[in-house]
This record gives structure tokens, sequence and C-alpha cells, in this order.
């Protein structure tokens, strides 16, 4: 339906062009990236971004690129009873690595992996030397394989198809997984399917050759993982919160050497570690490999995803959604939701009851699983309430506890309601069964659900469903206010809780749980300032737009900047959002020759500043905030107030979501203007 919105000029700059798309950003310390203050991390370093492979255009579709990028899908089934494994198979806790299939004819056989990449195999058993080099598994295919292309294709064909598109991602062609097989704790993920054409063939075999992982020191490896469990995994938590210091690392360090080549150099990216081994070009140019793998269809080949295959297929889903917003970012986090629901992670505990080998975890385990569940959870709202999309999770069929971090308690497990107007009661149950401070994990899922109600009510309305819209939306109106009342009081106070010993972490992410709370109540307000046409009942909803603004602004101005790589870079949107309409009550003139006080107009122009700062912060390290930024100032310079009735009405009615295409086009469009001059 979108594949025809137009690109937006100036505003909406691709991250993966061919050209900086940042020449009109001034050179000031605001713009650089990847620049945090030197007392967290390694050297830090700017640099401008090394251009990607295919340009992706923030805020429009392109569907031939997803398309091309992404290749089968899983097939989203929930496996039957005589799908489950036997009590004696591996289990995703306790079990080793599972041996590779021992084909039944007895000669030696060459890995698939030897055959892919034209090397020669020493065939041994279980692991030749060249995969337990690369720290890969053998495996076999049903039918023995000559290297090369397969039987009946031509070679040169292939190459002058791939010559035409040199900047595209070639989808792998596989065949549809069997049936979804329990979920295995194998330490490495498996190895992609044998069934390719000789295109991706060869693509494969030119990637592993020149490219292979970054050479890390041990020392410089640590202080990495160390730097990510102290930043990022605050912002978006894969892992559970280390008890002590050291003890996160520790736990980061055990798992799959795939995933912790891919947290070191995620995290060497967004603190501006420089090293000697390698430039930044090389490490722009390694993410792109890792994003541009299409790692959901090569790691699990046909099989479960194991915990750390889930962990890597998450952050590279939530770098991608922030770094290079757009449809493929969005599309990753579609198909990676179905792949959860295809493995059961929305139905955990309902498994951990009944399906072996599920039934063996341990709590710790399943907790453990839960996270990365309500990781996903997170990603499919952010992508779905700023675009104005459809969830892919319906919340009313969760049968997954909410998370509670490490040690569990097996007597406090609390669920998602099925009703939405189950909310409060269990916002009741969580204060009055549980200590304050175990809570913050639990409260900010709550917050993201609030969230989602207010951008279904959002959705129904534009789809102009008038009779249905004004119940639902006064219903959700309700649950909002009965979250906000029933959770704690100081909630949504701006400032660190110093006699409570609040730490600085915990209270930045407290805050953003207070902004998804505020977010929830713009967007109800932004309904209501659509729906109401008389003009005075229009004025009272206007002034709430304000109001909430300003409670966005107070939660800014406490915010400490060494923590903007702690907290979750999507609240960026929600600044962008307040930052459009406290420029338009800048230049409001309700009445004829009515304009605002001095001191309200001082109090919005700090408060549009203390924004602008807000997301300055975040554009250091972030693409999604400099495009923000870049959407707003050309939305700030195209309008020329004093704006009236008419043309504030017409923002509202253009508004379809904060990352909407067609509402950002609005914005900077000769629309807005025409609205003005006829008002």
């Amino acid at each position: 339906m979108l594949k025809d919105t137009p690109t937006i000029p100036n505003t909406h700059i691709s991250p993966h062009g061919n050209s900086d798309p940042w020449k009109s950003i001034p050179p000031s310390s605001s713009s650089t990236e990847g620049s945090i203050p030197a007392t967290q991390v390694p050297r830090a370093t700017t640099r401008p971004r090394k251009p990607r492979s295919e340009v992706v255009a923030f805020g429009t579709f392109d569907r031939q690129a997803g398309i091309t990028r992404y290749g089968r899908l899983c097939r989203p089934r929930f496996p039957r009873g005589d799908d489950l494994p036997s009590p004696n198979m591996s289990s995703p806790d306790l079990a080793p690595a599972r041996e590779a299939e021992i084909d039944s004819d007895a000669r030696p056989r060459v890995c698939d992996n030897c055959i892919r990449q034209k090397v020669k195999c020493d065939l041994r058993r279980p692991k030749c030397s060249r995969c337990l080099e690369r720290g890969h598994q053998c495996t076999y295919s049903c039918s023995r394989r000559r290297p090369g292309p397969l039987p009946g294709t031509k070679r040169g064909s292939q190459r002058a198809s791939l010559s035409h598109r040199p900047n595209r991602r070639v989808a792998r062609e596989s065949p549809l997984p069997s049936t979804p097989g329990p979920p295995s704790h194998t330490t490495e993920p498996p190895t992609p399917p044998t069934t390719s054409t000789p295109a991706t063939t060869e693509l494969q075999t030119a990637t592993t050759s020149r490219s292979g992982p970054l050479n890390f020191s041990p020392e410089d490896e640590r202080s990495l993982l160390e730097w990510y469990i102290d930043t990022i995994n605050h912002a978006f938590p894969v892992f559970p919160y280390a008890p002590s210091d050291g003890a996160g690392v520790e736990v980061v360090s055990s798992c799959s050497r795939d995933l912790v080549q891919t947290l070191v150099v995620i995290a060497a990216k967004l603190s501006g570690f420089v090293s000697t081994s390698f430039d930044s070009s090389e490490l722009n140019a390694h993410i792109d490999q890792i994003l541009s793998s299409v790692s959901l269809q090569e790691d699990i080949a046909g099989d479960t995803p194991t915990l750390d295959q889930f962990r890597k297929f998450c952050l590279l889903a939530f770098y991608e959604f922030h770094q290079f917003p757009g449809q493929q970012a969005w599309t990753r986090i579609g198909k990676l939701t179905r792949l959860a629901h295809w493995t059961g992670l929305d139905q955990l505990d309902r498994l951990h009851e009944i399906a072996p080998p599920w039934t063996i975890l341990s709590k710790d385990r399943l907790e453990e699983w839960r996270l990365v569940w309500w990781c996903i959870y997170a990603l499919d709202s952010y992508a779905s309430v700023s675009t104005g999309m459809p969830y892919e999770i319906d919340e009313g069929l969760i049968n997954t506890a909410l998370p509670q971090g490490l040690p569990t308690d097996q007597s406090r497990e609390f669920y998602l309601p099925h009703r939405h107007d189950g909310l409060l009661n269990l916002v009741q149950k969580l204060l009055s069964d549980s200590p304050r401070q175990t809570l913050g994990l639990e409260i900010h899922i709550i917050s993201i659900t609030v969230l989602r109600h207010a951008g279904r009510a959002l959705r129904l309305h534009v789809l102009g469903k008038q009779d249905d819209c004004a119940k639902v939306v006064a219903d959700t109106e309700r649950r909002i206010s009965e979250v906000r009342l029933a959770l704690p009081g100081n909630l949504f106070n701006p400032r660190r809780n110093a006699f409570a010993n609040e730490s600085a972490a915990t209270h930045h992410f407290r805050l953003v749980t207070a902004m998804h709370l505020h977010m929830a109540q713009m967007l109800m307000t932004l309904i209501n300032c659509r729906r109401l046409a008389e003009e005075h009942a229009w004025l009272l909803k206007w002034q709430q737009v304000l109001e909430i603004c300003q409670d966005v602004a107070a939660i800014a101005k406490q915010w400490n900047s060494s923590f903007f790589l702690s907290v979750d870079p999507a609240v960026s949107i929600i600044a962008f959002i307040a930052l459009i309409f406290l420029d338009l009550h800048l230049k409001f003139n309700g009445n004829a020759g009515a304009e605002i006080g001095d001191d309200l107009r001082t109090e919005i122009e700090h408060c549009e500043t203390v924004l602008l700062l807000f997301l300055e912060q975040f554009a250091k390290s972030w693409t999604m905030p400099r495009l923000l930024i870049l959407s707003f100032k050309s939305f700030k310079e195209s309008l020329n107030g004093p704006v009236g009735y008419q043309q504030v009405r017409a923002v509202f009615l253009h508004f379809q979501s904060p990352l909407h295409p067609r509402w950002l086009q609005f914005l900077t469009s000769n629309a807005l203007h025409a609205e003005n001059c006829q008002s």
C-alpha cells in the first residue's frame, strides 16, 4: 500500500546512500557519530559513516528490497503432540551440542561447509578441522553432492544477473523447514542447508575469503563486553542484570562464539573503539556483512534456534531499527516475531509444563528465554506504534510470565491479562506482592502495553471507524488513567530518588517508562484533537497537548548525558513528536491579533531547545535521531508563523503515526502552507 509513497525531500535521507547524507548538518560536536565520554569506553573516535550497500529511504517502503534481502520464511506452526521430542532428547539447558548426523553410508563424507566453500575437508568426525577452526557444526546432506553449481544451471548467466545489480543483497534460496524441533542448546548455530543456487554459492565463497572475524585482543574483547553489559544491555536487556560487578561479563563470555563476536563488534561500533588491527571502514563493512547475511534463514537451517541465536537476532533487529530505519529493519522485526511464535516463546510457561525438553529447563534458564521474548515484544511495539502498522503480537494471547530478573522467585509470576481492562488488577497485584526495587522490568513491560493500547486506538480512528472509535477511545483513556494512578507516585518524578538509593541507571530506566506513559497519553489527546470539530472543546485538548509536551521536556531536562547509550533510543521518537507540537504552539494564533504571552513563549522555546539537545545527544551514536532532527528542522523552516486553527487541525488530520511517511511528507509539503493561506 505504501510502496508508491514519494520520498520526502531534504528530511528523509537514507543512511545507506552513496553520498554523505549529513552534509546539511553543520560540523559540530552534536552531529558526530560514535563519540561518548572518554571515561566510559576505550578511546573514542569520530568518522563519517561508510555508505552501505543498499539505499533505503527513511520513512518509505521498498518492497523489492525486502524480497531480495530475505529468503524463505520459517513455516509458522506450533508443533503437534507427535512433534514433541522424547524425554531422552537433548535439552536447551543441559545437553551439549548435538553430534552431526551420521550418514548410513560407511564411506567418509565431505561436510557441506567444505563443499560450499570449495576447500579440502579432512573428513574428521564429529567436526572436521576447518569447521572446528571456524566454530561451526559439520552437517551432511541426505544425498552426496559435488562441489560447484547444481546440475543444469549456468554459472555465467547467474554472474551476469549479479553484475547488473551489484549493490543489491541476494536472497538465499532454501527449502522450507519440515517441522519445528525442540530448542537445542548448542553453543554454536547450525550451519545452513546445502541447497543453494550457484550465485549464492559464489557470493558466500567471496564473502568468506574477503572478510572474517575481526581481530580483538582478549583484553579488548573483555573491555568491550564489559562496556556492552554496562550500557547497551541496560537499553535492551537480552541478558539478565548481573547481581555483582563482573558477573555479567562471565555470563556473556560463556555464550556461543558467534554471539560474543557480534556483541563485541556492535560494542566497538557504538563506543567508538579504535583498534590497530583494523580501521573503521573494515568495522563498518563487517557490521554490514552481518546485517546482510539473512541470518534468520542461514543460522537455523530448519532447526529451532538456540537461546544465543535468538539473542543475536534480537540485537541485530534492535541495532538496525535505530541505525538504519526503514522497510528492511521493520521486516527483520516482523520475521523475528513470527519465528518467536513458531518456536513457542509466546507460551513458554505452558510449554514448561507439558512439552519436553522445555519441562527440564531450570527456572533461571526459563527466565532467560522469557527475557528474549519480552525484548521481541518491545521491538514489535516500537516498530508498529511508530509506523502505524498492525501488531504482529496479540498481547491478550501471551502465556509467558513477565520478566523479573535473576534469581527468579517462582511464587511471584505475573502474566499480561487476556482482557485489556485487566491491566489495573495486574498493577495492583504487582505492587502488593512484590518489593518495589524488583518491579523495574515488569512495570516497563506494562508501560509498553499501555502504549500499544493507545496505538491501536489511533489506528482504528485513522481507518475511519467512527462508530467503534468513540467507545474504544473512551475505554483506552480510562485504562491509561487507572494505570497511571495505580503506579507508584514517584514513577513520574524526573529527578533521581537519592533518599531511596536509586542508582543512575535505574533512574534513567524509570524515566523511559514514564515517557512511554506520556506518549500513550499524547496519542489519545491527538485522537481527540482529530475528532473534535467544535473550537472551544478542541482548544481544551490542544492545551493538554502542550501540557504533555512540557512533561516530556521536564524529563529531558534531568537527563544525564553519560547515559544516552544506556537507554532505548526509541524515546527519541517521543521527543520528536513533542518538538513538532511545541513548535506549532509557539506559532499558534487562535484569535485574530491574540498571541501567547512572553513568559509562555520563553518557556516553550526553552522546552524546544532542551528536546533538540536531547535528540542531538542520541544522534552522536544513532542514525534515527539524526533523521528526526533533519525532519524537525525542515518542518520548522517551512512553516512560517503565525498559524491558525484550521492549519493546526490539518496537521492533526494528517497525523497517522510518528514516523508514518505520509504524515512526515505533509509536514514539509506545500499543502501545509496552503492551509495557512486559507485560514
